[in-house]
């Protein structure tokens, strides 16, 4: 009976000399994968660097083993790259943070096995990643908790699709720090005015506001129209980022005539924690927006965001220049213009359902999170207690 093959692992080669050049090899780590054997490149002082080589091969050759069902012989890199090419086309984020969340994952688990998912090891997890800087614009801040969270959810989910596919003899649980209630912070429309002169490419300094370069001021030209749109609609930031000009059936699109945006593609499926009903345009977006799409069309481009001639698929840097150049807190993040919008919309005393229409949320979601900035707020209670 032949054996099972180990699959892809490290192993040292020991220094030698080289018979064609006659010069001394240094000690290299190798990937032994069946007859083949491939340098990493590191050698003994380089273990952590020669793993992650390891886990990156693994993701990218990956074929899946038939029926492995031992958490003592899973890789969690396998468990990752299966999730990842099966699932991933087919979930509502974005290719870039199912990417991002993966390398995160990848690094700190590098050649760990299933059995090595313990409460202990997700909370070293968290401490290791929570120490870490942020990626995105150069704000001193570090990764937080509930990013970790988020990451750890898509490992759980990896390995609920793999025992789904391969049975495990034992599913490790994956735990989770627990989950925060978002502040739901907005700014207030001092803020937001300095929000978008900083988009408009100016910085505030201690004698007032400072002009940009013209270079400057055209890279942030599309977080002009970022942060109108969030403010104006409330919409999410993904939606934003792929809004097109014309009838789209997988992209939200605007009807500039008709002054309306279609919050999702004619055949797109929506989450139902992530309502997208179209929303009819304030005439200021109205205007804003007939004067982009004629630009845009003179340019045959197809996005209502873009950048260099192409469609965005990040905000994050830019938003956080735009933010520091106001001097506003590092915190504000690009979802705090649908917090915003929503504040706004309480403040003023619209009716909740028309809010919540109007934001593709739910009227308890809004109850609960804003109701509380309305001028009526526990009015009659407040009346019973004079």
């Amino acid at each position: 009976m032949s054996r099972s093959p180990k699959g892809p692992r490290l192993y040292l080669r020991k220094a030698r000399i080289d018979s064609r050049t006659k010069k001394r090899i240094p000690d290299r780590y190798f990937i032994r994968d069946g007859s083949v054997e491939i340098s990493t490149g590191y050698g003994v002082d380089r273990l952590v660097d020669a793993e992650r080589f390891l886990a990156d091969y693994i993701q990218s050759k990956w074929a899946p083993p038939v029926g492995e069902s031992d958490p003592q012989k899973v890789l969690i890199a396998e468990v990752l790259a299966l999730y990842s090419k099966e699932r991933g086309p087919k979930l509502k984020s974005d290719a870039a943070t199912i990417k991002g969340f993966t390398k995160a994952l990848l690094d700190w688990w590098g050649t760990a096995k299933l059995a090595d998912i313990r409460t202990s090891s997700c909370e070293s997890y968290v401490e290791h990643r929570t120490q870490q800087p942020i990626r995105h614009g150069e704000t001193g801040r570090t990764v937080s908790a509930q990013t970790a969270r988020r990451e750890l959810e898509m490992l759980s989910a990896a390995v609920g699709y793999w025992d789904k596919e391969h049975h495990l003899s034992r599913r490790p649980d994956v735990a989770l720090p627990r989950k925060a209630e978002s502040n739901r912070d907005a700014l207030t429309r001092h803020e937001a005015a300095r929000l978008l002169k900083a988009a408009r490419g100016y910085r505030l300094e201690a004698g007032g506001w400072k002009p940009l370069s013209d270079a400057s001021k055209a890279n942030r030209a599309h977080l002009v129209r970022f942060i109108l749109l969030g403010l104006y609609t409330g919409s999410r930031s993904d939606v934003n980022k792929r809004l097109r000009w014309t009838t789209s059936l997988t992209d939200p699109w605007a009807d500039v005539d008709a002054m309306i945006i279609y919050r999702s593609g004619r055949s797109e499926r929506v989450a139902m924690n992530k309502l997208r009903p179209l929303v009819k345009l304030p005439r200021r977006l109205a205007a804003h927006m007939a004067r982009w799409e004629k630009l845009d069309r003179k340019r045959g481009l197809a996005t209502v965001l873009h950048h260099g001639g192409r469609q965005i698929g990040s905000v994050r840097t830019g938003f956080a220049g735009c933010v520091s150049d106001a001097g506003l807190a590092a915190e504000v993040t690009p979802h705090w213009l649908r917090h915003t919008a929503a504040t706004w919309l309480m403040e003023k005393g619209v009716d909740v359902w028309a809010a919540a229409g109007y934001l593709g949320m739910s009227v308890q979601t809004l109850e609960k999170h804003y109701g509380h900035h309305r001028a009526d707020h526990q009015g009659d209670a407040r009346k019973a207690m004079r």
